[in-house]
């Protein structure tokens, strides 16, 4: 199933809705339409405006839609300053926590990470404070009059992207990963540490914060800040992770780690499942490429999985064409491991193809690239094994 659908670009960066974006989006504007409440002179709701139901989500539904963009903007700003500095944005995506832009690699220069992270919070503050200075320049809304007043509208709407990007704005600066907060911090901890020591540190910082987060939502029956508090601990965890694989890969190309062709085991479309089975049996590996012979391009990969879909009275007489993937994902050469190593959780398969010129050059796997990460710091000599 796919779970995201592409909708545009914005400066060269595919922008990408996730499924769990429509459940926030369609939560946001059921709540403008049926709640409504005061901060200050802000009126965040269009609930007591004596309009009919279809007119207040329609006024929710374009207030929703302006905040979700400003949301968009705060990714495109770390984006920029990225893309700016020479590195790759592959996507921006929009899910049900917010947003997030995709690099390619992480950017190991403490002064440029403080850049990209700050500018997204950076963004948030600065729409927020504008649209509140709007707000209170025509405002604030008249509460004794909240008829069908285009002028209520508009401000109800301008009230509830200031409040709600100052809070975003404000959160996003919390010293605590995934937030931008936790990245600014490992920024200016990488100016006086080793960057990897830098994010141990945050992540120590962000996890106690979780954690007190956590006992503070437990002691107030808050089930949101709880939940927060576990995306915030996970996430911690996972840049931790994330670093380490990068650091440890570092200057690694996926020819280094992968499986030569010369010693590629492949499978011929012709061959009857039967066959592909004693295959598998022999070498003990649950996925290969299909070709005519080395010198072809690839036709597909063929997988234990894909076998398993086919009854056993029928393994000799279904061939591997009928059931092989033609969707081929695959790394080039020069690629770099961590890279090959993000393709295969992403996509969550056992193995990729290394192709260049239409030709396979060799196949790379999880393993192959974990192993030349015990090899690297262990310092042992390394061997290419048949596949």
């Amino acid at each position: 199933m796919k779970w995201s659908v592409q909708i545009g670009k914005v400066i060269g960066i595919p922008i990408q809705l996730h499924i769990t974006f429509l459940f926030i989006l369609l939560l946001f504007i059921y709540y403008f339409s049926s709640f409504e409440f005061q901060i200050g002179t802000l009126v965040l709701g269009f609930y007591g405006m004596d309009i009919s139901l279809m007119e207040k989500l329609v006024f929710s539904t374009i207030a929703s839609i302006l905040f979700f963009s400003t949301i968009l903007l705060h990714e495109i700003s770390h984006s920029f300053v990225a893309k700016r500095n020479g590195l790759d944005i592959k996507s921006i995506t929009l899910f049900v926590f917010g947003g997030v832009a995709q690099m390619e690699e992480i950017p190991r220069d403490p002064k440029l990470e403080l850049k990209m992270a700050a500018a997204g919070p950076g963004i948030s503050l600065v729409i927020g404070i504008v649209t509140y200075a709007f707000y209170m320049y025509y405002g604030p809304a008249d509460m004794g009059e909240m008829g069908m007043n285009a002028k209520n509208a508009v401000l109800i709407t301008a009230g509830i992207i200031s409040f709600y990007n100052l809070v975003l704005g404000i959160f996003n600066l919390l010293p605590a990963f995934p937030m931008d907060g936790g990245r600014v911090l490992r920024a200016f901890l990488a100016l006086w540490l080793p960057y990897m020591d830098a994010t141990r540190m945050a992540v120590s910082i962000g996890k106690t914060f979780a954690f007190l987060m956590g006992i503070f939502g437990l002691l107030t029956i808050n089930i949101i800040l709880v939940l927060i508090a576990l995306f915030v601990y996970y996430g911690a965890q996972g840049e931790e992770r994330e670093t380490f694989f990068a650091i440890s890969l570092e200057g690694i190309k996926v020819k280094d780690v992968m499986t030569h062709a010369p010693d590629l085991i492949y499978i011929p479309p012709d061959w009857t499942i039967s066959q592909l089975v004693d295959v598998m049996f022999r070498f003990k590996h649950m996925g290969y490429p299909v070709q005519e012979d080395l010198d072809k391009p690839p036709m597909g990969v063929v997988t234990f999985e894909d076998v398993q879909k086919v009854s056993m009275e029928l393994h000799n007489t279904v061939h591997v064409r009928d059931i092989m993937t033609k969707d081929i994902i695959s790394v080039r050469p020069e690629h770099e491991a961590y890279h090959a190593l993000q393709t295969i959780a992403k996509n969550n398969i056992g193995r990729l193809l290394v192709i260049q010129d239409s030709r396979i050059k060799g196949i790379v796997t999880m393993k192959d690239i974990m192993r030349n990460m015990q090899f690297k710091h262990m310092n042992i000599p390394q061997n290419n094994h048949k596949r």
